[in-house]
């Protein structure tokens, strides 16, 4: 049925097709019915004009006009109309010959299927729809999808009034249905869409494919090194460990750990510190052989394994080359790191006979040898468990204490050696333990100084000594200065100034009446930062002491360039007073050099007259020790002090 055949108005007035374009839509009159239904309800308009093959007027129709002709129309004259006109269908106006050209170009097969008294028919299909299905406009709809898979995309037409994004295969492709439903003469128009997606399914699968090996990668990897990680390093080790228990061969664990590697990131960056790390892998793959497996399982420590040893002492051997990797120094953006490494080892099967536990013991190996001095290395024994026991407890009630309020502090006076008379006095922590009563600090400082305990402990000691000290002066009991020790923990934070300032800030403690202790040790771990820490110290009136002196680097080259008012001789020499030669030319050797670069001296542990005689006599100008006395508690310490006034 074409238009011309509805055409039954044929006014006059009509009669100037230009003027008559500007109030309707204008088509030909030999277009299929129902291109006229689609048109007017793209442009919402009741009416179209029609012109004859010479672009003259040849009539008007309405929507009404089809519609009374719809109405006098059976099912089965609609189906012909419907046949009839599906060659006709090639030919479409300018909006819907545009959007099919773009499925084409899009490769998407179109196809429209009409249903009449449940015949399906295919009314029209694209280029891509044919070559997709190899099929043609007179071919039944079975022949292009199979019933099976039409009942599969109408169960679910039916349940959600559509499909979208379902897909299917025809032919070895994948393709994306979209069925859709529109009525033309009161008959139903399924649409179907079908979008080639294979290449995009084939890229998916690759990009999934190239996800998962990154996941994949990224779980098993360091992402710095591209060495193993825990995960992974768990796993070679339990299969090496599973294939060597048929062989009686050993495995070797070792645990490396970089010496003071915080101080860098810290004062450099973790760039710089990043870059050191990934220059220590690459010396440590060099040294180790093509079976040996080296990962990296936290910031600064390695684990190195070395499997199928007959003889674990060959395990020294590989120990030895690591350390001698480190003598050379690792240069990062122009500045030289000297580093070392403390190392744990364990074996298999003597400390452990699965891969954590061979791990855990390495660790507890690795503690030892920092313990010991770092830059060490230390093998397992079942004694480092039961120490690592005691050690789990000890901090448990070191925790425990701290909340407690359990540290005290205790005083001992320092006198002046030429006038005898008291000029200041040293604050110590001691534990006041509920069942092992006072407890010496060699007991607890080294566990508080390695799991940062020290800190706290630190700034409590300090805050208690000064608010005392501060009452003993109003009191007019006490004068001259409190010397505290401040730990190398304490120093190492970036607001230990700020947080010593706040402390006698909120005390109201005069700044010049304190004194802080530090070790040299503690000092030549970062010289140029914590040099400018003393310069802020000193800026605040604070005096600044090296404690026991002699012990540590005693490098001149740094010791000039510190803002330092006193040196402290450590009571290791003043001990061997007045018998041993080597300790007496060590003080006096050190009392020349500190006169030399304008420093008092300070000497502690002295026990006898001779041995303050001869401080005294070689220019040493105060001291602590039993001889003047004991630390004292707060309370005995004042009664001291009542029975000097």
């Amino acid at each position: 049925m074409l238009l011309s055949d509805l055409i039954t108005d044929k006014e006059d007035h009509f009669k100037d097709a230009d003027a008559l374009a500007e109030a309707y839509i204008t088509i030909h009159n030999n277009r299929p019915l129902d291109m006229a239904i689609e048109i007017m309800d793209d442009h919402k308009i009741d009416r179209i004009t029609l012109l004859d093959e010479n672009e003259q007027y040849a009539g008007t129709l309405a929507k009404a006009d089809i519609g009374r002709y719809r109405d006098t129309l059976n099912d089965k004259e609609k189906l012909q109309i419907f046949s009839g006109e599906a060659s006709e269908c090639r030919a479409i106006e300018a909006k819907l010959r545009d959007a099919k050209a773009t499925y084409n170009m899009l490769g998407i097969a179109f196809c429209e299927i009409i249903y009449v008294q449940d015949m399906q028919i295919i009314r029209w299909l694209n280029a891509e729809a044919m070559m997709t299905f190899g099929v043609n406009i007179d071919d039944p709809i079975a022949k292009m999808l199979t019933p099976e898979r039409w009942d599969h995309l109408m169960t679910l037409f039916n349940a959600h009034g559509g499909v979208e994004h379902e897909r299917i295969e025809v032919h070895g492709r994948i393709y994306e249905v979209t069925l859709m439903e529109v009525e033309l003469l009161g008959q139903r128009i399924l649409k179907l869409f079908l979008n080639d997606v294979s290449e995009l399914v084939r890229l998916g699968d690759e990009l999934r494919r190239s996800l998962e090996r990154t996941i994949e990668h990224i779980a098993h990897y360091d992402a710095l090194t591209d060495l193993p990680n825990r995960l992974l390093l768990l796993a070679k080790l339990d299969h090496t460990i599973a294939h060597l228990k048929r062989q009686n061969e050993k495995v070797v664990i070792l645990d490396l750990n970089l010496d003071h590697f915080k101080d860098i990131n810290e004062s450099y960056g973790y760039a710089v510190g990043d870059s050191v790390i990934v220059q220590v892998a690459q010396k440590l793959v060099s040294v180790l052989g093509r079976e040996d497996v080296l990962a990296r399982v936290g910031g600064d420590e390695f684990i190195i394994v070395l499997e199928g040893l007959e003889d674990v002492m060959k395990s020294e051997e590989v120990v030895k080359k690591i350390q001698a990797l480190f003598e050379n120094s690792i240069t990062v953006d122009g500045i030289d790191f000297k580093l070392s490494a403390s190392i744990g080892i364990a074996i298999f099967p003597d400390d452990a006979e699965n891969g954590e536990l061979l791990l855990k013991n390495a660790d507890i190996a690795l503690r030892r040898a920092k313990d010991d001095g770092r830059n060490n290395y230390c093998f397992f024994s079942s004694e480092m468990s039961v120490q690592l026991f005691e050690r789990i407890l000890l901090e448990r009630e070191l925790r425990r204490g701290i909340d407690a309020s359990e540290f005290l502090v205790y005083y001992q006076p320092q006198v002046s050696l030429i006038t005898g008379k008291l000029i200041g006095a040293e604050a110590l922590v001691r534990w006041n333990h509920p069942v092992m009563g006072i407890v010496s600090p060699d007991v607890f400082i080294p566990l508080c100084e390695s799991n940062n305990l020290i800190i706290p402990i630190g700034e409590q000691i300090l805050r208690d000594a000064c608010f005392q000290v501060k009452e003993w002066k109003e009191k007019g009991l006490f004068e001259g200065r409190i010397s505290v020790n401040v730990s190398g923990k304490q120093f190492e934070r970036v607001d230990v100034v700020e947080t010593i300032k706040a402390i006698i800030d909120e005390i109201q403690f005069e700044p010049h009446y304190l004194e802080l202790e530090m070790t040299e040790s503690v000092l030549m771990g970062n010289p140029q930062v914590f040099g400018e820490k003393l310069i802020e110290l000193k800026a605040l009136g604070i005096e600044v002491a090296i404690d026991d002196f002699g012990t540590g680097y005693s490098s001149l080259s740094y010791l000039k360039q510190f803002p330092i008012d006193k040196l402290k001789i450590d009571q290791s020499f003043v001990g061997g007073i007045p018998h041993n030669e080597q300790d007496m030319a060590i003080v006096k050797a050190v009392i020349a050099m500190s006169q030399a670069l304008g420093f008092r001296t300070i000497a502690e542990g002295i026990e006898k007259e001779e041995q303050a005689e001869f401080l005294k006599n070689f220019g040493c100008e105060q001291g602590q020790g039993y001889l003047y006395s004991r630390p004292l508690s707060t309370e005995k310490f004042e009664e001291f002090l009542k029975a000097l006034v």
